[in-house]
């Protein structure tokens, strides 16, 4: 009886006053009612056959009863009446800063990604940007308000949270909590909360928004437009299958909605929509795949090449099977050691900007990421036994230190700093990891296996070409270098690495041109550049080249052109080598390269650690403090979740803060890392990893 009190006063208070508001949904949706046909439903909604068959490519064009279709909102830019709970709400604008994405912005303001997107449908078109003025969409814009009185009983599941129920009911936790003033703490299973009573019944959408995964389905959030043959070929099922699992959901198939899908995913499909014009033909020439094969994995077209239809072309490898699994055992105690020149008893003029002021720094540096990994680990149940020494970065001291007992138990080593001296302590244990955290120019005296390489001279061409290898699927290419003979070479060699994956590739190269009275003056043909883009046309663009005026025309050029035509830059040089440049033109070009460690990457792990540094140590991480925290953090995982270093170090790839590990076996028996990341930097100019 309280409870429905205090709802009933809750209510009274809320006003309804009416507000009005732009139509910001571009597209709705429409359920096809008897006897419709696509012609008489873009009469009704005032629009074109072709525009709602470009939405929905997979109905036909008499299209069955209850079939929910994508449509154009004839509303879409009119003023409209609505309603909100706060008659004191204020229009809030944020003014975009460098740096800003949806994302910080969404979680300031606690509104929705899309609800900011939709507020401002002009302004945000092209991205976010220095300067802008945005608007803060009200909650009412993007929230379902209960009206007095149309609230219902929910009856909670077990494993329901107040984000599932809320998420489910299309309301924001906070809202849900308004609703239930005493809901407070975890929800208990069988316990009957408010929440909003649906404006259309949203049964199908409860039914099938499951949140476990379990051994024997997976599950699909519906995007708008998909429709059941499309998700059937993505998981290699069929629509019946998927029918059979979701009887409610299927009947009346909306975006938002997620559905059971059968069996484990697996690798998915690159898929072909067939155009007029396709012929089997030319299908087994463009994908280098024999007829045989097409209809192995697509029956249904022993009935023809029809026009929209969707068809199976080849596996695409799933990126994730080379994952280190990321587990820890909890009942394992791990027993790790330091050895790092500390110097703690030294005294180190630090006005001075010596080697020794700057070698302390270093290790501080690392020291604190290393610390806060292990804090991380501990927090998640690891047991970790450790200790930093000091080696004043002087060998004998180093070999005094071998002889202590908690050293010699030690489950690894990370350390010494110098590679030199690392190497002499894997030749005195040798049955003990021996982890280099710094990279060494100097050649190798001896090979020993025990001595594991975590930082490695960064292979990034290799790097890019790997990356090149799996995401190629027959876009035109071109390949523009400076007059360095070093980037020609590297060039060829990614032509050539291109043409034996595909021996019919459409390859360009473009070098650049000496000013005749000027020979050593060197710039790109504009105008060759702009005829290289054909219309509509995927096109890769590999840029080799140190030379400002080569990079700056390029990147100038292509990227004016990329507004309207999907171009995709690659380099092989880094963001800090970039700084001159127009970052709009990089963005609109989907930029990537490869680097060794990248320590700007726009996630939340990233930003987490980030403040957590900044709150012990007052002032931001370094490199070196990025490299403390991930080759510890990565070790102590690849010992605990394994039953020994060798098992942990072949477990898979993984992606920390700012490096990639990817540890290979050489011929000499020894492992190093050869992890290189590929980063984007996206047209909301942020960066991160590059799928």
């Amino acid at each position: 009886m309280k409870r429905i009190l205090l709802l009933i006063g809750l209510f009274v208070m809320i006003g309804q006053t009416p507000v009005f508001a732009q139509n910001a949904k571009k597209y709705t949706t429409y359920i096809v009612k008897s006897g419709e046909s696509l012609k008489s439903i873009a009469k009704k909604i005032g629009c074109k056959v072709k525009e709602i068959k470009n939405l929905n490519p997979d109905v036909d064009k008499k299209p069955r009863v209850n079939t929910t279709l994508v449509v154009p909102n004839k509303n879409f830019g009119k003023v409209r009446v609505t309603h909100h709970t706060n008659p004191t709400e204020k229009v809030q604008v944020h003014k975009v800063k460098q740096g800003d994405t949806y994302f910080g912005i969404a979680k300031k303001y606690n509104v929705t990604i899309q609800s900011i997107k939709d507020a401002n449908p002009g302004v945000v078109k092209d991205g976010l940007h220095p300067g802008q003025q945005i608007r803060i969409p009200n909650k009412s814009e993007f929230t379902l308000q209960p009206e007095a009185g149309k609230v219902v009983f929910y009856k909670v599941e077990k494993g329901d949270t107040k984000w599932r129920i809320a998420t489910m009911h299309k309301i924001t936790v906070a809202e849900l909590e308004r609703i239930n003033p005493d809901l407070k703490g975890e929800l208990k299973e069988n316990d009957n909360i408010w929440v909003p009573a649906p404006k259309e019944a949203p049964d199908e959408v409860k039914n099938t928004f499951k949140q476990e995964q379990d051994s024997i389905h997976i599950y699909h959030l519906v995007k708008q437009g998909e429709g059941l043959f499309r998700i059937a070929v993505m998981y290699d099922t069929t629509q019946d299958e998927i029918k059979k699992l979701n009887p409610e959901a299927t009947k009346k198939l909306r975006p938002g909605m997620l559905l059971k899908i059968p069996g484990k995913k697996k690798n998915k499909f690159l898929v072909h929509e067939v155009v007029k014009g396709d012929t089997y033909y030319s299908l087994t020439r463009t994908y280098d795949i024999s007829k045989k094969d097409l209809l192995r994995l697509n029956p249904e077209l022993t009935e023809g090449l029809q026009v929209g239809l969707l068809i199976k072309i080849k596996e695409i490898p799933n990126p994730d099977a080379s994952l280190l699994k990321d587990s820890i055992t909890p009942d394992k105690t791990l027993y790790i050691s330091f050895l790092m020149p500390l110097m703690d008893d030294v005294r180190i003029d630090l006005e001075a900007n010596n080697s020794s002021t700057r070698l302390r720094n270093i290790c501080t540096d690392f020291y604190m990421g290393a610390k806060l990994a292990i804090d991380s680990l501990e927090k998640r149940g690891l047991a970790i036994n450790y200790h930093f020494y000091d080696t004043k970065n002087d060998i004998t001291q180093i070999y005094k230190l071998l002889q202590l007992e908690d050293i010699k138990n030690s489950d690894a080593i990370i350390g010494p700093f110098f590679f030199e001296n690392a190497q002499k302590i894997a030749g005195e244990l040798r049955d003990m990891p021996i982890i280099t955290p710094l990279y060494s120019k100097k050649q190798e005296i001896d090979h020993h296996k025990n001595l594991i390489k975590s930082v490695e001279k960064d292979e990034l061409l290799d790097g890019l070409m790997a990356y090149l290898k799996t995401h190629y699927k027959h876009q035109k290419v071109i390949i523009a270098t400076d007059d360095t003979k070093e980037n020609i070479a590297s060039g060829i060699r990614i032509g050539n690495f291109l043409k034996a994956q595909d021996s019919l590739c459409n390859l360009q190269y473009i070098k650049p041109i000496h000013n005749k009275k000027h020979p050593e003056d060197i710039y790109m043909d504009k105008e060759e550049l702009e005829k290289s883009i054909t219309e509509g046309e995927k096109t890769w663009v590999i840029l080799l080249s140190d030379k400002r005026v080569i990079t700056s025309d390029l990147v100038n050029s292509y990227g004016v052109l990329a507004h309207d035509n999907p171009i995709r830059l690659f380099t092989t040089k880094e963001f800090e080598d970039f700084g001159y440049l127009d970052y709009h033109y990089l963005g609109a070009l989907d930029w990537t390269f490869p680097s060794a460690q990248f320590n700007l990457l726009n996630t939340e792990a990233n930003h987490i650690f980030i403040e957590k540094y900044k709150k012990l140590n007052h002032a931001l991480p370094s490199n070196f403090s990025y490299n403390g925290y991930d080759i510890t953090y990565d070790m102590l995982i690849r010992l605990s979740g394994y039953d020994n270093i060798i098992e942990g170090l072949e477990a898979g790839k993984s992606n920390r803060l700012s490096r990639q590990f990817n540890y290979i076996k050489t011929k000499k028996g020894d492992y190093r890392n050869k992890g290189v990341l590929l980063v984007h930097f996206n047209k909301d100019l942020n960066f991160d990893i590059a799928e």
